[in-house]
């Protein structure tokens, strides 16, 4: 073509040329990309071809475009991003570039594909919109909720791993999966946490990772037949995997496939991640921040409480003891006097669990032997008689050492304790074990008793939650307070011994401390 040194059909992009105004050739990838043969172009004007190629909403962009082009440099070139109608009557999102030639007669006009691109521009705006209303979710699960259904409704197969610090497999979060919309979470063995940065080394680094063959990476890190299940409902070859981080503590990942990842949308997701990270930081300091408040208000209706009840307790105690030294020997006053002291010390033991509650929590940590407490505690209910002649199994090991204020830990220690003796029959069953990790040290009770309902269990911990028809629901609360003031925790669950297991876990060094 005079004014270039170039075969328009050896170019590999779809190209028009012009001369004079008018279209004088098409290669055949314009033809493949739009479906308009060379007799819809060749011998049409540049107006009134591009006016029939692009779509009507960005005519008016094109109008001021030719207007600025009358005045331009013959050898200018430009770009235009805009949609084009195929000749279907489909728009497609293209980039158009043109170039004029040195005699300024002739041009190039280049039309490149660009679906990705608009493609990606449209999940970034999208997910800016959610990553904005996060921040307004009342829990963390719901955080991870809307996350995972945004990337969903990209057409994405969204899921979260999260990271449990006693835990060395990780935990299955919400998940999303278009085809299977009533999948909410996978029915898959859990991986190990080493997964995560198995498959992405930069992982606490906090970069995001793009791989092109996800599929080959399944394959490294899991067994043969999981492999296998997890292919099969995760197809999509590409896979993005986004570190979410709480501050600068790894909380899990979310881990993104499909067909329509590119560099541009996993740019964006890892923009979403981190957005989703400081909406969990947000919603975790509110729900703090709130504790702090009914804390305090329960701390001043506990003191008033307390003083009001000790008053009278202090009265019937004396009472009962000047009783007891003039009591006839008659068995029916002796349990009449029993049913009074014992529902006095029940009132005495509210009133301090009360005062536990809502007293400022300071610990004085040093380290200290897990078995040398135990036996404290255990000493401390045999002195009170609240074992009674019940079985107790005990540490028989040495030299566990953990991070903790003894006072606070026996306190604790003694009221799961407790529990468990008042919720076993006499004959039955009570085992204190205690048990260590790298970074942890454990004292684990089981009972015999009747365990506790999984939907109570959810919320133990909760002031006046409480299985127990004489219970108060304020023992399990004190002690989820002390463990996490120490920088521990407090889990239940089912025993194998057939009743509940409640284990304290505590750091086993000053440097564990997760608070």
């Amino acid at each position: 073509m005079p004014g270039f040194s170039i075969d328009l059909h050896e170019l590999p992009v779809a190209t028009m040329a012009t001369r004079d105004g008018v279209f004088v050739a098409q290669n055949a990838l314009f033809e493949e990309l739009t479906g308009w043969k060379a007799a819809d172009v060749v011998g049409k004007t540049v107006p009134e071809l591009l006016f029939k190629l692009v779509a009507p909403r960005d005519r008016a962009m094109l109008e001021r475009l030719s207007k600025n082009r009358e005045s331009a440099d013959p050898r200018a070139q430009g770009r235009l991003f805009c949609r084009v109608v195929t000749a279907t009557g489909e728009e497609r999102p293209m980039r158009v570039e043109w170039r004029l030639a040195e005699n300024g007669r002739d041009s190039l006009i280049c039309l490149l594909d660009a679906q990705p691109e608009a493609f990606g521009q449209e999940v970034t705006e999208a997910l800016a919109r959610v990553a904005g209303a996060l921040s307004r979710c009342a829990t963390e699960g719901e955080v991870l909720e809307q996350a995972v259904n945004a990337l969903g409704e990209r057409g994405f197969i969204a899921t979260v791993l999260l990271i449990d610090e006693e835990d060395p497999l990780l935990r299955y979060g919400p998940t999303r999966n278009p085809a299977r919309p009533d999948v909410h979470q996978p029915q898959l063995p859990r991986p190990r946490k080493e997964i995560l940065t198995q498959l992405n080394p930069a992982f606490m680094d906090r970069r995001t990772a793009f791989f092109l063959d996800g599929m080959r990476l399944v394959r490294e890190a899991y067994a043969e037949p999981i492999a296998d299940r997890i292919l099969a409902m995760v197809p999509a070859e590409r896979m993005v995997q986004a570190p979410l981080f709480l501050g600068n503590v790894p909380y899990g990942a979310l881990v993104v496939t499909g067909a329509a990842l590119s560099p541009l949308v996993a740019t964006a997701i890892d923009l979403f991640a981190e957005l989703v990270g400081k909406a969990l930081e947000t919603v975790r300091l509110r729900k703090e921040r709130v504790e702090r408040e009914r804390l305090a208000a329960l701390g001043e209706a506990a003191g008033v409480m307390a003083h009001e009840v000790r008053n009278p307790v202090g009265s019937i105690m004396n009472a009962l003891a000047l009783l007891k030294r003039d009591a006839r020997d008659s068995a029916s006053d002796e349990a009449l006097l029993s049913i009074i002291a014992e529902e006095a010390v029940r009132l005495e033991h509210l009133v301090a669990q009360l005062l536990d509650l809502g007293r400022p929590l300071l610990p004085r940590p040093c380290a200290y032997s897990m078995e040398e407490l135990a036996r404290r505690a255990v000493r401390l209910l045999t002195t009170r008689g609240e074992l009674g002649e019940r079985p107790l199994e005990m540490p028989t090991t040495e030299g566990t050492i953990g991070w903790m204020d003894p006072d606070l830990a026996e306190l604790a220690l003694v009221n799961v304790l407790r529990n468990a003796v008042q919720s076993t029959r006499p004959d039955a069953r009570v085992r204190l074990l205690v048990e260590a990790s790298d970074e942890h040290v454990r004292w684990v009770v089981e009972d015999q008793g009747p365990g506790i309902p999984e939907e109570i269990a959810k919320r133990l911990g909760q002031p006046f939650v409480t299985t127990r028809a004489t219970g108060t629901g304020m023992g399990l609360a004190v002690v989820g307070r002390i463990m996490k003031a120490s920088g521990g925790g407090l889990s239940v669950e089912r025993s194998v011994l057939g009743g509940a297991q409640v284990t304290l876990w505590l750091p086993r060094s000053r440097g564990d401390s997760s608070s």
